[in-house]
């Protein structure tokens, strides 16, 4: 009985193999680049405390990624993406009052529950004289989740490509089917459809600088309840908004970048977010990088999250106790280093992730149980051909 882990959670991104130049117009690529990562994602096991019996496992979570780019003529570039994960572990079914009244929960088990997920995706782009059009198709599985996607996007290039214009949109048609459906008495097949709309305008302040500002509008329909709780019932549609700025500066004294983000978020769930992250890339040498890094996030609850389930409500009146639903914060520091030798680049990152409704910027009027702490780990190696 698991939960179903957010892609946008699970995704470990290569772009800090990356320089940490300034961003230029986009040009296409001179040579093939091949990249590989493997990555675990290791939840911290429940205190006693918040779950007086069964299982105290979370989710253990090791993720395969390969990327491949290549130039195809002189304007056009192909992508390929291959990733592969496996999870174990448990999750929260559902909450319930303890003998001192605040809650407790109940967890699904760790002994049973073992998924797999493989997602492949190809991608072109074609470069003009002033800008870039791109498209990608994708096709994700895993036991219970299938998702067909695809995504389209452009940018336009104005004052001396000193200011670039991106337009972006992309489409998702999942099915959920739950395990062990009949013995729990789940959904058996249910859909989702997500769509999602972006523009963002980056300029280039001085040799140094650059700044970027975009705006996300995605809208889901459909089945949006966590099929794998005891009692979880969510609106079937959720539109969501977020602005993000970006700030980048090199400081050519210490040949090193400052970067830092800023990003709110809101939905018609009811929950508003803030999210503020910084990193720091210093060059030592021309084949030594570190990239120390710190994030705090923190958002307010949903207009229907409870942190005890109430099995007294009807059946079609919104509740959930899912803690991501719940008003808390989040502190996450995290280190890269970045080899780089000849045609080879090699990146070793780590990040630990603590969750605590004391880190919350909004008010906490039911603090949730069961809020996540984990670390991470990976490693990726690029080849450039």
């Amino acid at each position: 009985m698991k939960s179903r882990k957010s892609t946008s959670l699970l995704a470990l991104s290569t772009s800090a193999l990356a320089l940490p130049g300034i961003a230029l117009a986009d040009a296409p690529p001179i040579q093939s680049t091949a990249s590989y990562k493997v990555s675990n994602y290791s939840e911290d096991d429940l205190e006693r405390s918040e779950s007086p019996y069964g299982d105290l496992e979370r989710y253990d979570i090791d993720v395969h990624q390969f990327k491949l780019i290549s130039p195809v003529g002189r304007n056009l570039s192909f992508s390929l993406d291959a990733n592969h994960e496996t999870m174990s572990g448990a999750s929260p079914w559902y909450t319930s009052s303890g003998s001192d009244g605040e809650p407790v929960v109940a967890m699904s088990g760790a002994s049973g529950i073992y998924d797999e997920r493989t997602e492949v995706s190809i991608g072109a782009s074609y470069y003009l004289s002033q800008g870039t059009v791109s498209g990608v198709v994708g096709y994700s599985e895993e036991n219970d989740y299938r998702a067909k996607y695809y995504a389209l996007s452009a940018s336009r290039n104005f004052n001396d490509d000193l200011t670039t214009l991106s337009v972006g949109y992309s489409y998702s048609s999942d099915n959920i089917f739950p395990t062990d459906a009949n013995i729990f008495n789940r959904v058996t097949n249910e859909r989702k459809n997500s769509k999602s709309g972006v523009v963002s305008i980056s300029q280039i302040i001085s040799q140094n600088s650059t700044f970027q500002l975009s705006l996300n509008v995605s809208e889901q329909s459909g089945f949006l309840s966590d099929p794998y709780k005891l009692r979880d019932v969510r609106p079937k549609d959720k539109t969501q908004f977020a602005i993000t700025n970006s700030y980048r500066h090199f400081f050519r004294d210490s040949n090193s970048a400052f970067h830092i983000n800023y990003r709110y978020y809101h939905d018609d769930f009811g929950i508003s977010s803030h999210t503020l992250d910084s990193s720091w890339h210093k060059n030592i040498g021309g084949t030594f990088r570190i990239v120390p890094n710190i994030r705090y996030y923190s958002q307010s609850a949903a207009n229907f999250f409870t942190n005890i389930d109430d099995f007294m409500k009807p059946l079609n009146e919104y509740q959930s106790s899912d803690y991501r639903l719940s008003s808390f914060g989040a502190l996450s520091g995290g280190i890269d280093f970045v080899f780089n030798y000849g045609r080879w680049s090699t990146i070793l990152s780590a990040e630990r992730y603590v969750a605590n409704d004391n880190f919350a910027g909004f008010s906490v009027n039911k603090p949730s149980a069961a809020l996540v702490e984990f670390n991470r780990f990976s490693i990726g190696l690029e080849y450039t051909f």
